[in-house]
Order: structure tokens, then sequence, then C-alpha cells
């Protein structure tokens, strides 16, 4: 049992160093909070191929709402058709994330969080069984936008 659980927790701090090091590659050329979001998106999708598991971005999951729909989860890695790995990716607090991914039926579920708010308390209310793994990127900064621009 030890050894598994070993096994687990290497794949879980691999996977964690490769977001790592793709965000430090991304932010060299990204912009906006948006097109972070959906490159650092299409990387962990990509990503999975390193692992011989399916990456599939805009995963439906059911019964996420108190009304029973559904929603969509960022990224979602499968084998064999059956989610593995779960990743929500976020720039500020959602709620409605981390009841995403606890409700998703795999193996791993990791929030990707690239606010400037520590992460901690919040995952700690809504997960106290320590379901899901946070990967809260440091040093993620973005240009602000002008209010005031106007486009020509």
């Amino acid at each position: 049992m030890l050894k598994i659980f070993e096994e687990k927790q290497a794949f879980v701090e691999s996977v964690i160093y490769d977001i790592k090091r793709i965000s430090e590659k991304i932010l060299w050329k990204i912009l906006n909070r948006r097109q972070f979001h959906d490159a650092i998106q299409q990387s962990i999708t990509n990503l999975a191929n390193s692992f011989n598991l399916k990456g599939l971005s805009e995963y439906r999951v059911n019964n996420v709402r108190a009304d029973g729909r559904g929603s969509l989860i960022d990224v979602v890695w499968l084998a064999n058709w059956r989610p593995i790995v779960a990743f929500e990716i976020d720039s500020s607090f959602r709620i409605k994330s981390i009841k995403k991914l606890l409700t998703v039926e795999a193996l791993f579920r990791v929030w990707v969080y690239y606010g400037t708010k520590d992460a901690t308390f919040l995952i700690q209310k809504y997960d106290p069984k320590n379901i899901i793994r946070v990967v809260q990127l440091k040093n993620v900064y973005f240009k602000k936008r002008r209010k005031n621009s106007k486009i020509l």
C-alpha cells in the first residue's frame, strides 16, 4: 500500500512541476489573464500525452449546481475514457471551481490558481478532506487595462 501511495505522490508532484514550468514559459508571451488561461489550459491538455493519457478541455460534469445542472471542467485527463485527473484554472477565487472539482469522479483533482491572494483559506473551507491539490502559481502579473483608452 505504501508503494502505491508513493507512486501517486510522485505522479502528482511531477504534474505540478510540469505545470509550473509551462506557466513560466507562457508568461513571457501573454498580455492578459484570458490569454494566459487559454494558453495554460491548452498546455495542460497537451501535457496529458506525456503521461500516456488523453487530455480533453471543457469536460462536462453533471449535477454541479443546486438545480441539478451541469458545468464544464477546464481540463480532464482520461484513461480508457475514465477521468484520472481534473483541472480547474482560475485567476480569482471561484467557489464554483472548487465545487466542480469535488463533483467530478477523478482520482486526482487540481486547482491551478494564479491570483495574487492566498488560496489556502478557501480550500480549507470547502474541501476539508483535502481532496483537491492546489497549484498556486507565483509571480504571475499582467498589464493593467486603461479604463479610458479608446479604440480608433
